[in-house]
């Protein structure tokens, strides 16, 4: 477009700080809010306090050797030896951390930063869950990151000029991503959808800078090779294990579709064709047809859609923007700058706000707390095993109490267990956790060891064998009955 009369060179600069100051405010005001995750943030900062391996907080079959995420709790390790940070405060510093490099890094690519906020407000208003998902402070956001790199930079591997840089960047974020959340074979889909876009020499070379990648991601760590072949491992088991598609984690079933965020890609093709722009390189090509992707195995596994198919649905809205912007608002005027201060504080308000409690519910949550008198009577003793029903009584557990004498029968993954008592409570997830199930569980356990079950006051466990007492909001722990002291 030519220069207009409001020209002003500082724009740019003003546009690209205000979108990079709105990334970091959300997830620090967010979690001014008193926001925790409920899930793995929670365990992993517990694993970096405790200094203690798997095997000594969960029970754990033979096949689980390894640390799945040796890296990140490396980091999250040093942070508490070097900065003395609790639980609380390395998961702060996840959520705000990993948030930030999610919105932040591919605003680097974009010449029009504000198509970034724009495009995650979109996706916020269809499917919460999409961008909420990137406040859990977990380590596959990085996966996601590398992701939303590749298709951002893939464009400069079909020019004629030698592809080192671009390549070095995808290697880079491939190696950041495979050495801190693993699930290194999952690169296998972008590099399938370049080929399946007929784009034969920027797939070859984002297939080898992936590899490259990978390489260097698992030499980082301290058995590369262990590493590599640990993360199958933990897939095959995880998926492997169970009868029944209700009995894998909740973000390992299939999704329903999100109907709405499909519609809003149609809204996006359908403006794009109103206003006289149609491309068919709009669908043809690599990041569109990932997306598509990611959307169909969805109905396999959720994660499919979250962690590959969003970011590349991110990438592909913010370049549909930031192509209009590019034609219609000057660069350099006011009025860009305008536009770009609606866009990013309509984001910063629409996150931010607390609705329904979406960001506060967890402040009613009543953890159980070895430091609380009157439930360290009740948790495990030394050496004892907690037997539960539900893993959020070991996030929280385990969160709260990252260094107690005892370990957990369910932890983050149920196929962890041996294979005995997964069966056990393979029957207790097929019952729906009737009261009967739990009978093989309660027989072995060992006066060390504890029940908890999440229910409400008035629903007492009728389970025969065991005393118990309500310990906390909706969590009730149940003990073999101690033996009565002799009479002096």
């Amino acid at each position: 477009m030519g220069m207009t009369r409001d020209r002003s060179d500082i724009v740019p600069a003003l546009v690209l700080g205000l979108v990079i100051v709105v990334m970091i405010l959300v997830p620090l005001k967010i979690i001014g809010y008193g926001y925790l995750p409920e899930d793995d943030a929670l365990r992993h900062a517990a694993k970096a306090v405790s200094g203690k391996s798997w095997d000594q907080i969960l029970v754990t079959r033979s096949e689980a050797v390894m640390d799945n995420h040796p890296a990140w709790h490396g980091i999250l390790g040093f942070l508490h030896h070097s900065m003395g940070w609790g639980t609380d405060s390395l998961v702060v510093f996840s959520v705000v951390t990993l948030f930030a490099v999610f919105c932040l890094v591919p605003v680097i690519f974009l010449f029009r930063p504000e198509a970034w906020p724009l495009t995650l407000l979109i996706l916020f208003l269809t499917d919460i869950s999409l961008v909420k998902r990137l406040l859990y402070g977990r380590p596959y956001i990085m996966s996601m990151v590398a992701v939303a790199v590749i298709c951002l930079v893939w464009p400069r591997l079909k020019e004629n000029r030698p592809p080192y840089k671009p390549a070095a960047v995808i290697a880079f974020f491939t190696a950041l991503a495979a050495w801190v959340h693993g699930s290194w074979y999952l690169f296998a889909l972008p590099v399938a959808c370049f080929f399946l876009a007929r784009e034969r020499r920027a797939g070859t070379i984002v297939a080898l800078s992936c590899l490259y990648g990978i390489i260097i991601g698992a030499l980082c760590t301290p058995y590369p090779f262990l590493f590599l072949k640990q993360n199958i491992v933990h897939l095959c088991l995880a998926v492997g294990n169970s009868t029944l598609q209700r009995m894998l984690v909740t973000e390992l079933q299939p999704f329903t579709g999100d109907v709405l965020t499909v519609m809003a890609v149609l809204g996006v093709l359908a403006w794009r064709y109103m206003r006289g722009a149609w491309d068919r390189k709009a669908v043809d090509n690599p990041v569109f047809i990932l997306i598509v992707a990611g959307w169909i195995l969805g109905f396999v596994s959720k994660r499919f859609w979250f962690d590959w198919g969003m970011p590349a649905l991110c990438v592909w809205m913010a370049t549909e923007f930031q192509e209009f912007f590019d034609k219609k608002v000057d660069l350099y005027s006011w009025r860009r700058a305008i536009i770009a201060v609606v866009i990013a504080s309509t984001f910063y308000i629409a996150m931010t706000n607390d609705a329904g409690g979406r960001w506060t519910n967890n402040l009613t949550i009543e953890y159980l707390s070895a430091d609380n008198p009157e439930q360290a009577e009740w948790l495990p003793e030394p050496d004892g095993i907690v037997y539960s029903d539900d893993m959020t009584i070991f996030y929280e557990t385990f969160f709260k109490n990252p260094k107690a004498p005892w370990r957990y029968m369910l932890g983050f993954e149920a196929a962890l267990m041996p294979p005995e008592d997964l069966a056990i409570f393979r029957k207790i997830q097929w019952n729906y956790s009737a009261y009967q199930s739990f009978a093989p569980w309660v027989e072995k356990m060992r006066p060390a060891d504890r029940l908890i079950l999440r229910r409400s006051f008035g629903e007492k466990p009728n389970i025969p064998g065991l005393e118990w007492h309500y310990a906390a909001s909706g969590i009730w722990i149940g003990r073999p009955p101690r033996q009565p002291q002799p009479a002096k």
